[in-house]
């Protein structure tokens, strides 16, 4: 299965980004998912969770370099070199994420964490919060989180007005679940409204040092909105394009005519209207000839 989300791209110091078929290191599982375990999280802290003592301290740790980072910004304020600054620490920031989504992985209070409230759940978001990060679950397997609206208030003053939108973006998705199970959690006009966006935003910063970045969002999101996910299908059981979804296309059409997501759709709607249920064959070329993938067997995005 190609997944677009466990596939982390290192973002190098300055101008270097994740690649078309890796997900920029953001809202969703930072590492890999822990297994699935029978063991129930606490209910009450009755108990101690050593666990809990260990990310403390190392979140503790780490805040001297969000502080050193911040202060040797103040000498770059609204720079390219600001900027790649700032992912230099993202990937320390996302690396740290992802350590401690593997100890959580490992341990067996970690592995029984529940997305509702429970003790030890409650008490290990609070501290991570504490720090600038998030729990987060998937397929109910926890994962710490990035906190984008941590991020753009601790450095977006100091930040290009590029990179500080960039991260007004996706700091709005961020707060709204995209995907669980594969299966599509936001209506199909908003993932028109998200492709869209990140249109506007790439029209806007023609030379954004993280153009890659954007660049994934809008292409993952207009993926999807073409083929769907394993979950939630754009077409029919007899292959016919879903009326709910050719509706939406229709909307995009009619709000976002000149955009060239908009070229897009109506040449796939073109392909649909010479063939109602047309080859997995002829909807694969229209992709590759797009220089676009399907969603089918990835792992989405879960913000």
């Amino acid at each position: 299965m190609r997944t677009s989300i466990l596939a982390l791209a290192v973002v190098a110091a300055c101008t270097s980004e994740p690649g078309r078929d890796a997900a920029p290191q953001h809202a969703g599982p930072v590492a890999r998912a822990p297994a699935a375990s029978a063991v129930p999280a606490p209910t009450a802290l009755g108990s101690h969770w050593p666990l809990l003592d260990t990310i403390g301290g190392r979140l503790a740790a780490f805040d001297t370099q969000v502080t050193n980072t911040q202060h040797e910004l103040q000498t770059r304020s609204a720079t390219s070199g600001g900027d790649s600054l700032f992912l230099k620490f993202r990937n320390s920031y996302m690396a740290v994420a992802e350590s401690l989504t593997e100890r959580l992985g490992d341990d067996t209070t970690g592995q029984g964490l529940s997305i509702t409230r429970d003790g030890w759940s409650d008490s290990l978001r609070s501290v991570l919060q504490r720090h600038g990060f998030d729990l987060n679950f998937s397929e109910g397997n926890a994962f710490v989180d990035e906190d984008v609206a941590y991020l753009l208030g601790a450095f977006g003053p100091v930040l290009t007005p590029a990179m500080r939108e960039y991260l007004s973006i996706r700091n709005v998705e961020q707060h709204v679940r995209f995907s669980e199970d594969a299966a599509l959690q936001i209506p199909w006009d908003a993932v028109g409204e998200r492709i869209a966006t990140w249109e506007a935003f790439l029209h806007k910063y023609p030379t954004f040092s993280w153009r890659d970045a954007a660049q994934y969002w809008r292409t993952m999101y207009l993926e999807t909105y073409l083929t769907g996910m394993d979950n939630t299908r754009t077409f029919t059981d007899s292959g016919t394009l879903e009326q709910e979804v050719r509706k939406s296309y229709q909307h995009f059409l009619r709000t976002n005519a000149g955009t060239p997501a908009a070229a897009v759709i109506r040449d796939y709607l073109a392909l649909l209207e010479a063939n109602a249920a047309p080859s997995d064959s002829s909807i694969k070329r229209f992709l590759r000839e797009h220089e676009l993938q399907s969603m089918l067997g990835v792992q989405p995005p879960v913000n």
